[in-house]
């Protein structure tokens, strides 16, 4: 079986089930088709001061597209190896009316702002923490938070999901429904289901077809529309503990047998108990994109998070570019258990030695 990519859908026809109690731990909460919808909606509900925003430097262009759209000055703040903010490029900001932050790949990197978070709340910016690779985790949130955003669908099988919540504020009005992009979706997680029982690779080019055109949609039009009910039954019935659980054991099997090989660097050396793993982020010594090549051909494939967004810099920070051309995401999803993390070790192991691939540089 190939490892990573998009996720499937076997079951097109969820029961409806009551409300998830993880979806509201966040407070009054929205569901919307994305995260990107969801960061609309939250443009349509408040009034900064100022009509900008401080973003991290290590992000992914989707969510900086509906603050350009809303007319937003964008700036941004560096960020270390571990992937948790430098302060002191935060501090060099004035005049900002929303200061967006986040945790990676499941982990609390950005438990350092305390400080910076509160200096922006006397200055009456607005706190918006983007949980979507921190969803599961199980650590504290900023009392100052005002708004939460997340893309859901990163972590199973959705047509659509996206959330925006407030512990503080009730989120406004009723969102229409577009059944355009959750159609097109639906239609590729049924169709890479099917491949991934038949391995027909006829099927394979339709679904990556239909999941393209479905991120075209979401480029060309931002405007927050409400989750589809097949996405929301789904949410709704999903086994979260076992989620995590599966996660944190796939995690620790990659952590464990990765250990010793020389071109690749864990981001994260040790995993708090509270945390769920969203990927295994590694940084590569050298030619990342071989090496990504090598594990595609061998039905292995691992994500780079992300592209840098051409307003990006790499000369406006000290040490964004090396993340962005470095790193990349192993997945440890719910998906897979010990036998494909074993392949995926495996696979690496014999990388470790062709030492053309390894010693060269990009």
């Amino acid at each position: 079986m190939e490892i990573g990519s998009e996720f499937w859908l076997d079951d097109p026809s969820a029961e409806q089930k009551m409300e998830a109690q993880w979806i509201r731990k966040f407070g009054n909460t929205v569901l919307t088709t994305s995260g990107r919808g969801a960061i609309s909606l939250l443009l349509q509900e408040v009034n900064p001061r100022f009509k900008s925003v401080l973003l991290p430097a290590y992000i992914c262009d989707s969510l900086i597209l509906p603050f350009r759209k809303n007319g937003y000055q964008c700036s941004f703040y560096d960020i270390n190896k571990d992937l948790s903010p430098i302060t002191e490029t935060i501090r060099e900001n004035r005049e900002v009316g929303i200061f967006l932050h986040m945790g990676y790949f499941g982990f609390s990197t950005n438990s350092n702002l305390m400080e910076v978070i509160r200096e922006f709340k006397r200055n009456s910016a607005i706190i918006i923490e983007d949980v979507t690779q921190t969803l599961f985790s199980d650590f504290k949130r900023y009392e100052e938070n005002d708004y939460y955003v997340a893309s859901v669908r990163k972590w199973m099988g959705l047509p659509s999901g996206g959330l925006l919540a407030s512990p503080v504020w009730e989120i406004k009005g009723t969102l229409p429904e577009d059944k355009s992009f959750a159609s097109i979706r639906k239609e590729a997680l049924l169709l890479k289901a099917e491949y991934i029982h038949k391995k027909d690779e006829l099927l394979k080019k339709q679904y990556l077809n239909l999941f393209s055109h479905g991120e075209r949609i979401l480029s060309e039009e931002p405007y927050p529309y409400r989750i589809d009910s097949l996405s929301n039954n789904i949410m709704n019935g999903t086994d979260v503990n076992k989620l995590v659980e599966i996660r944190k054991n796939n995690y620790q099997i990659l952590k464990k047998g990765l250990n010793g090989i020389e071109f690749i660097e864990p981001v994260f050396q040790n995993v708090p108990g509270n945390t769920c793993p969203m990927f295994y982020p590694v940084y590569l010594n050298n030619n990342r994109d071989q090496i990504r090549e090598k594990l595609s051909s061998r039905k292995i494939y691992c994500p780079i998070h992300w592209s840098r967004p051409k307003q990006i810099s790499v000369n406006s920070f000290k040490n964004i570019g090396n993340v962005y051309n470095r790193i990349l995401s192993i997945p440890c999803d719910q998906r897979y258990d010990w036998r494909d993390m074993d392949r995926v070790i495996s696979v690496l192991g014999e990388l470790e030695n062709d030492r053309s691939l390894i010693k060269g540089s990009e």
